[in-house]
């Protein structure tokens, strides 16, 4: 079973930027990961890859629409990078909206997690910033690590506060979230800031660079233009995920993910 990485935050952090970056960095070594974004409002798929047409087909609306979800469904339904497949997208297409399928059900994404997690190393659901969105609790309820990301300013902390009572069952996990302060510029009161949500594990500042990878398209491009401090907060999710993979070792015997690659059964006739 691969692990599950949850990113969710307050709007405008800069979480889907960030899962981006965090993939190619997982992959590096050539293990495999999916991204998922379950957001109708805004579907993804056309800004992941907005030179290329996707086919509605190809849409998690598909998926999550579905009687029953396996492995099977979710592989025939993901994007691959021609450039770099060790990564899978899963998303919305083009032109679709929140009505363009059944309402989502909390079961259904729990699937869709469950099926993915068989055929790839890390699963990285890039959530909304709604909750009512049932895809970001259940993303966060699914989670092995859950990553908060907040703008550092009062935007971000009264988002947060007034999402914390929405995840006060245990089973969302909450104060073992990891936080990271989103698109944060000098300007921002960091320290005043972190006081008033507990602390923030690192920062992933505003880069003109990265910025202007994702308003031309090329989000999976943007690794290279990250400085310091954002390759610090990088580093400490790796740090988590190599603690989890040592506090596990004993019950790893079989692989994360199945043989199958992503040439075999993912779709591979969507080039990035």
């Amino acid at each position: 079973m691969g692990k599950v990485i949850t990113v969710w935050g307050s709007p405008g952090s800069g979480k889907s930027m960030f899962c981006c970056i965090l993939a190619k960095v997982l992959t590096r070594d050539k293990r495999k990961a999916i991204i998922i974004n379950g957001e109708a409002g805004t579907p993804m798929l056309p800004i992941w890859l907005p030179e290329q047409i996707i086919e509605t087909g190809a849409s998690i609306g598909q998926v999550l629409s579905s009687v029953e979800i396996d492995t099977s469904l979710v592989a025939s339904h993901v994007t691959v990078l021609k450039s770099y497949p060790f990564i899978g997208l899963m998303g919305y297409s083009a032109g679709e909206n929140p009505l363009s399928y059944p309402e989502t059900d909390f079961r259904m994404v729990l699937q869709l997690v469950s099926a993915a997690s068989k055929l790839v190393d890390f699963v990285i659901l890039d959530c909304s910033s709604s909750m009512t969105n049932v895809f970001t609790p259940a993303a966060i309820e699914s989670g092995n690590l859950v990553i908060r990301i907040l703008t550092p300013d009062l935007k971000g902390v009264n988002y947060l506060k007034a999402h914390q009572p929405l995840l006060a069952d245990e089973r969302f996990h909450y104060d073992r979230h990891m936080t990271f302060a989103g698109m944060a510029r000098p300007f921002h009161a960091f320290d005043e800031m972190g006081y008033i949500i507990g602390g923030f594990d690192g920062l992933l500042p505003y880069s003109r660079e990265v910025d202007r990878c994702a308003t031309e398209g090329g989000m999976f491009h943007a690794l290279k233009y990250c400085n310091a401090k954002y390759t610090a907060a990088l580093n400490k999710v790796l740090e988590v995920l190599e603690q989890m993979d040592a506090a596990t070792e004993q019950d790893t015997a079989e692989p994360a993910g199945d043989s199958t690659e992503f040439g075999e059964e993912f779709s591979d006739e969507q080039p990035e």
